[in-house]
């Protein structure tokens, strides 16, 4: 491990001597937070520079595995008293994690192993052991171009709803590739650096869907409230409600759909039988849904809408949105367990996102290496799960190594 560690830091340490990492706002009220090779238990935390020169001098002169900085501003952010750093305000950050997403790529690179009794296997952990029922799971997980198109996707949709619903401009979002699993995107605008952690989970929960009810929109005896008019194109949810009610009954998979969304098979039969009545009616103007209200019962009502909000709301970590003294990774510094680069992006690079193009700071150079119990596929790399002698790229290597791969260069 030692060994390792010690050829991580060689190789961070070059590229950190000519790096230019992103210097938040206001600088001086910044908390940065530091882990460092061979002591990754821990993280040094508390720690203010009173200008760029400062900072960029103790990354190069310490060469860290991992940089963050607040989301917040403090008047006293080096204080080691969280009460006492005096809060002045905070960005708006959204994060998009693929480990917060069911994808089937996971059975292909993720695994998990029971610290208890030594079962694993491959995909998304149980929450318990399905041997012995232990909690103590351990993962071990990978990125592949699945992964990383998926977050793409979500990142583009949240920026939609930025944009569109919240009027934030596209120029004053910056987006980063979190260097891993996903993507960031940060807000730093006075209108909304005093937000409380209350109002920010109302932000969370709209994008994310949450509280979209099918009795605000379609007339059904249940109903209690007024209802909404449904247009194609209305703004925000009411358009996109919509849409994806018409998408989804004018699907030419409806049958898989519907039982994706978990109907019965009789309730199926009765919505394929009036399938085309359905569609007449969205295609009204304005959408005949009275109609719909007494032909598929609420219960129907309720798996569609669910479905709808899954797949028209943005898979966010709600955790870091509503945090306001959130430390997130330094854009353009290196994530230690990936040896990648938290990218900035513009809105195009995203995009059309390639990790070659905008992460690896390592070379592309092929290297022979021996990978014992690799997964099946990392990043665009397929693997022998037999494991065994491979060529990759350099940066793949390091990638490996510093997820904690069993890996070693052999000499040619």
């Amino acid at each position: 491990m030692w060994r390792k560690n010690e050829y991580l830091k060689r190789l961070f340490s070059k590229y950190y001597r000519n790096a230019k990492v992103h210097i938040p706002k206001s600088l001086p009220q910044r908390e940065f937070a530091f882990v460092y090779f061979g002591k990754e238990e821990y993280m040094h935390r508390h720690i203010a520079f009173s200008n760029e020169e400062e900072l960029i001098s103790h990354i190069r002169k310490n060469t860290p595995r991992h940089v963050f900085y607040s989301s917040a501003y403090y008047e006293y952010p080096a204080a080691s008293n969280m009460n006492e750093k005096e809060w002045l305000g905070a960005e708006l950050i959204f994060d998009i994690d693929v480990d917060h997403i069911d994808t089937p790529c996971k059975k292909l690179h993720d695994k998990w192993f029971c610290l208890n009794c030594g079962a694993s296997g491959w995909g998304v952990p149980p929450q318990t052991c399905y041997k012995c029922g232990s909690e103590r799971i351990k993962r071990e997980t990978w990125i592949c171009e699945t992964c990383l198109s998926v977050a793409k996707d979500e990142a583009l949709k949240l920026i939609d709803f930025l944009i569109d619903d919240f009027g934030f401009s596209r120029r004053k979002l910056v987006i980063t590739f979190s260097g891993h699993r996903g993507f960031h995107v940060h807000i730093d605008e006075e209108d909304i650096l005093k937000l409380d952690q209350d109002s920010r989970r109302e932000i969370s929960d709209y994008i994310r869907g949450v509280g979209v009810d099918y009795r605000f929109f379609i007339p059904v005896r249940s109903s209690l409230y007024p209802v909404y008019t449904l247009d194609y194109g209305a703004p925000a949810w009411l358009g996109r409600i919509m849409r994806a009610l018409y998408n989804l009954f004018s699907s030419n998979i409806l049958e898989q759909e519907l039982k994706k969304i978990g109907l019965s098979s009789r309730k199926i039969e009765k919505i394929l039988s009036i399938r085309d009545e359905v569609v007449r009616k969205l295609e009204a103007v304005p959408p005949e849904l009275e109609y719909l209200g007494k032909v598929i019962d609420p219960d129907s009502w309720e798996k569609i809408f669910h479905f709808i909000t899954e797949e028209e709301g943005v898979k966010i970590d709600e955790r870091v949105t509503i945090d306001i003294k959130r430390l997130i990774r330094l854009p353009e510094s290196i994530h230690g367990k990936t040896g990648m680069k938290v990218a900035i992006l513009s809105y195009q690079d995203l995009e059309e996102f390639n990790i070659e193009k905008h992460a690896v700071i390592f070379p592309s150079e092929i290297v022979k290496i021996s990978f014992k119990n690799p997964p099946r596929k990392v990043l665009n790399i397929d693997l022998p799960t037999s494991g065994g002698l491979f060529e990759v790229p350099f940066y793949a290597f390091v990638y490996f190594l510093a997820n904690g791969a069993e890996v070693e260069r052999v000499k040619t």
